[in-house]
């Protein structure tokens, strides 16, 4: 067979296969992709707080002694006041060498010894007492104090479905004024974990559990939905 009369029977074949195969394009379905946002308040429930206990002086093992003791007596009251032991951090510790000016030297004068207690407090109820407890044991600083809430898994799943709701909505809207049909959803994708962002409150000698209140937290979730289009 001559090679001119061969290609030409291969182009003849390949151009039926091309007209015979429906297009690519009429086999995606219509559809439209559309974006939800979703939001729900929250009150916070939980306080969490940082405190921490400092002494300063010449000799280093004393001055650990009496943060520890300080420290074992906070941990005890505490937990006598119902907060559980999971619920508070002690081991941080920090030794500073303190220095002083002597002329035109620098010399060492004695160490700063510091331990940091972080708490979480869920009856928020017991917050005053427990500072004034903490203060009168020998606390120097209170502070990194903020309102959370406790378990946010429940507020982020209704600001999903709100989510969900709103594209839906949104893709409605879209079909009717385009004269179609909303159709199923073809695909649906989440593109936040359900955030929020707890509420700071200032140093403790500012505060009242009475005249400070927690407000509302705002929970944010965000899905992409893709409708089929009838």
């Amino acid at each position: 067979m001559h090679s001119w009369l061969k290609t030409s029977i291969q182009a003849s074949v390949f151009s039926a296969m091309v007209l015979a195969m429906p297009s690519l394009a009429n086999t995606q379905p219509d559809h439209v992709v559309v974006s939800g946002q979703g939001v729900t308040q929250v009150t916070p429930d939980t306080i969490q707080f940082s405190m921490w206990v400092e002494a300063t002086g010449n000799q280093l093992s004393p001055l650990k002694t009496r943060v520890d003791q300080i420290t074992a007596t906070l941990l005890r009251d505490f937990q006598q006041r119902d907060v559980p032991r999971e619920d508070i951090r002690s081991f941080q510790v920090s030794v500073q060498p303190q220095y002083k000016r002597e002329g035109d030297t620098t010399v060492q004068d004695g160490f700063r010894v510091s331990r940091q207690v972080d708490v979480t407090l869920r009856q928020t109820d017991n917050f005053d007492r427990l500072i004034d407890f903490a203060l009168a044991q020998g606390v120097t600083r209170v502070g990194g104090i903020q309102y959370r809430i406790g378990d946010p898994t429940e507020a982020a799943q209704q600001a999903l479905l709100n989510a969900i709701e709103d594209a839906h909505r949104k893709a409605k809207l879209m079909a009717e004024h385009s004269q179609r049909e909303l159709g199923q959803v073809l695909s649906i994708r989440e593109n936040s974990g359900g955030h929020y962002a707890p509420m700071y409150r200032m140093a403790a000698e500012a505060m009242s559990m009475d005249v400070s209140e927690p407000g509302q937290q705002t929970v944010q979730a965000q899905v992409e939905v893709t409708f089929r289009l009838e």
